[in-house]
């Protein structure tokens, strides 16, 4: 996880929102994909994707807009035989752009054209140092070997590499493993305990995450890393009712690969077709995004008026759309992983005054730490089992630290 307290930063996100100045843009490019992760969210591949001279006026509408970021992602990207051809457009026209991919198609000629073309970072998705708990993920024998491969021919040239890990059942175990391989190759590191639902909204995608337990344990490791940063949350002001859940259709949006626009990757509720209507008057002039811009963290009141983290909660638009069909009701799974996440951080202060590391899956050290219920996770089961109150705020004097949100 990254520090977000970066003041010129996190004011021009604000202006953008305010605004709805589409700062950001998540762009799948195609959704085909050789590999066939068990965590994968994307249930249909055929698309009648975009051609590349469609991609590239949608780059100029981007441009026009005053997009400056754009992460390139799928499927894989490179499955596209004019994905270098997209970038190097996507480049001349000075975006940042940042690439998602499983890296077996970066041999030596993409990455000089990666390094060439200035890309600022790309991500592999890389489950364990384990070849084999790498390869039970993606169920392509051999395929940690070449994710590897391309990292190294990355960095080696000069492009910012980062692994990028979710935790399930198939790593559980050995997914601490990769940030020592990580900094072995040169490359940053960025865990995720959580398995979202798929594309149609089935939560049975997440059962191969792991247990409460375990999803606690993952996030301790991330914070480890930063540890003697944490704050207090007593010390640090909630965030305003009033306030937006995030920059989902304000400052952020999502492009599918036939063009497809969406407020984000989670929040499937299309503001309209790109082949149609050019992306500004979708963005100035669409009812649907009109009604999205209207969800704040107020919207969540009626269902979440009592807890103790309402104004700490990672509220998701998409998610409760998703699980509810109502982006401003409260989502079970959201608020899981609120209280998980919260919990997470209690048991990291709790490690901190003993300055003991965290413990690894699996080992007495962890029963141990996880023995003793915290705050948060005494809260989420009077949630769920319908007994919290306006009263059951919480204390000050709760040890919590504040970390920010993965990106």
């Amino acid at each position: 996880m990254e520090p977000v307290d970066q003041p010129g930063v996190k004011g021009l996100l604000q202006a953008a929102m305010a605004e709805a100045l589409p700062l950001s843009v998540h762009w799948d490019i195609t959704w085909r994909c050789d590999h066939k992760c068990v965590h994968c969210y994307l249930t249909e591949r055929r698309q009648p994707e975009l051609s590349l001279d469609e991609c590239i006026g949608v780059l100029d509408q981007l441009a026009e807009a005053g997009t400056l970021m754009l992460l390139i992602s799928g499927g894989d990207p490179f499955l596209r035989p004019d994905a270098v051809d997209f970038l190097r457009a996507a480049r001349d026209r000075t975006f940042d752009v940042r690439i998602n991919s499983h890296g077996n198609h970066i041999d030596a000629h993409v990455a000089d054209a990666l390094a060439e073309m200035g890309i600022a970072r790309v991500a592999l998705s890389v489950y364990s140092a384990v070849p084999e708990d790498h390869d039970r993920v993606t169920r392509i024998p051999g395929s940690q070997q070449k994710t590897i491969a391309a990292a190294r021919l990355l960095v080696e040239r000069g492009v910012e590499v980062r692994f990028k890990t979710p935790v399930m059942l198939h790593n559980r175990q050995s997914f601490p493993t990769v940030g020592p391989l990580a900094a072995s190759v040169g490359a940053s590191w960025e865990l995720d305990a959580h398995i979202v639902p798929d594309d149609q909204s089935d939560f049975g995608l997440c059962t191969i995450g792991v247990d409460p337990t375990d999803r606690m344990l993952a996030m301790l490791h991330d914070l480890a890393r930063h540890r003697e940063h944490v704050t207090p949350v007593a010390e640090l002001a909630d965030t305003p009712s009033d306030a937006r859940t995030c920059s989902a259709g304000t400052a952020s949006a999502f492009i599918g690969p036939a063009g497809q626009l969406y407020p984000c990757i989670n929040w499937r509720d299309p503001i309209g077709d790109l082949r149609q209507t050019p992306f500004a008057e979708l963005w100035r002039d669409s009812p649907t995004v009109r009604r999205q811009r209207q969800i704040t963290r107020a919207s969540y009141l009626g269902d979440c008026d009592g807890c103790g983290f309402h104004g700490k909660c990672g509220y998701c638009p998409g998610i409760s759309h998703a699980e509810t069909g109502d982006a401003g009701r409260r989502s079970a799974y959201v608020c899981e992983r609120t209280h998980l996440t919260m919990a997470a951080i209690e048991h990291m202060d709790r490690l901190n005054r003993t300055n003991a590391p965290v413990p690894q899956p699996g080992s007495p050290e962890a029963a141990r730490l996880f023995d003793r219920p915290t705050f948060a996770e005494r809260q989420l089961a009077a949630r769920r089992a319908g007994v919290t109150r306006p009263a059951d705020r919480l204390p000050l004097r709760v040890p919590l630290v504040h970390i920010g949100e993965p990106r």
